[in-house]
């Protein structure tokens, strides 16, 4: 109840209202250190901490963590060879240490808090990228009943809906899941491509002529769930698809990668 509590003072102070500040100080929604201000949400170390992650080069094909000089020709050792449905692809950052926890606190225990902050790192993201003004509209990673009935709410839409509204496009709810298959956290690499391999169509009544669209997830791993989006989008007539993500995460090909459950 307090928790519940605590959420709804935190809208009102966001929304002009003091009653929040007086029942509720401001704290940092990652470690609980008091702020100033609702709005600035994170503390200063928290978020000099979560800065230097951002910061952390990534490839601007598949979004993979590099290694300095280990991109050629716009992509990595591990997007070079491979032929791939994604024109370019940004993030926030690596699932890592304090943006690990917020991403945590966010996606698997429902702080809603959060939303305004991951959305404004990750439309800063997507400003900085340079194809961001070709972008038409915003699609995101749909997910089925089943798995939307385990979490109180659907990350990538929610995020999607919240990055089309900072860049004036429209969100295009346009792709659907048909499979049902399990979770993808805990599988290897073949077993996540197989495992999403014609689980997600176009709705209905869609047609698609020719649009640039940006298409948007919460966690990407290996890139076997936006691939196969991607995929359904192209062969229904799209014409170009980038990739916009919160957090990539490291993938071990032989234990495969499961996130921590914060």
């Amino acid at each position: 109840m307090a928790e519940f509590l605590s959420k709804i003072l935190y809208s009102l102070k966001r929304a002009g209202l003091p009653l929040a500040g007086v029942v509720f100080p401001p704290r940092c929604r990652r470690c609980g250190e008091s702020i100033e201000r609702y709005a600035d949400a994170l503390c200063g170390s928290c978020c000099a901490a979560v800065e230097v992650i951002r910061q952390r080069p990534s490839c601007p094909t598949c979004a993979r963590t590099v290694a300095p000089f280990e991109v050629r020709d716009g992509r990595c050792r591990h997007c070079r060879r491979r032929r791939l449905q994604v024109l370019a692809a940004v993030r926030v950052g690596e699932y890592t240490g304090e943006l690990a926890e917020l991403i945590g606190s966010y996606k698997y225990h429902g702080d809603v808090s959060l939303e305004p902050l991951l959305s404004s790192w990750l439309v800063e993201a997507i400003l900085a990228a340079p194809w961001h003004d070709r972008i038409e509209a915003v699609v995101s990673v749909p997910t089925c009943r089943r798995h939307r009935m385990d979490r109180p709410f659907h990350a990538a839409e929610a995020i999607a809906s919240a990055a089309a509204n900072a860049t004036r496009l429209p969100h295009a709810r346009i792709l659907r899941r048909v499979g049902t298959g399990p979770h993808q956290v805990g599988l290897d690499a073949e077993a996540r491509a197989e495992n999403v391999k014609g689980a997600f169509s176009l709705r209905r009544d869609v047609t698609l002529r020719g649009p640039r669209l940006l298409l948007i997830d919460d966690v990407k791993t290996t890139g076997a769930t936006v691939r196969e989006c991607a995929k359904v989008l192209h062969r229904a007539g799209a014409a170009e698809v980038y990739v916009a993500v919160l957090v990539t995460v490291r993938f071990n090909p032989e234990k495969g990668t499961r996130l921590r459950s914060i």
